[in-house]
């Protein structure tokens, strides 16, 4: 499902798709019903990226809500360097704050 050519996320080092009407039903347990899913994390361990796992879903990003793949890299380029950030995620089923800053 994942395609790195449209999946890539590289200022958070992740693979990730949107969560759609498909990936609900594979997620019946999910608290928000919108987001995107951490398929996969990225070989190299660049600093300043948020510590995500696969199977988190990024809800979002400094208060604004996430509802696709375009939104989070429009979010995260609009941050200046080494400013800080938020994400909200879920995370086995809880609701969760993970704070980074971009290098």
């Amino acid at each position: 499902m994942a395609n790195p050519a449209n999946s890539l996320v590289e200022k958070l080092g992740i693979l990730g798709i949107d969560v759609d009407s498909q990936i609900a039903q594979m997620l019946p347990d999910l608290r928000v019903s919108s987001g995107v899913v951490v398929v996969a994390r990225a070989a190299d361990s660049r600093g300043g990226r948020p510590s995500l796992v696969t199977g988190d879903v990024i809800h979002s990003l400094n208060g604004t809500p996430i509802d696709s793949l375009n939104r989070l890299r429009s979010g995260l380029d609009q941050l200046k360097p080494h400013s800080p950030a938020v994400l909200q995620i879920e995370r086995d089923g809880k609701l969760m704050f993970v704070d980074f800053q971009l290098d």
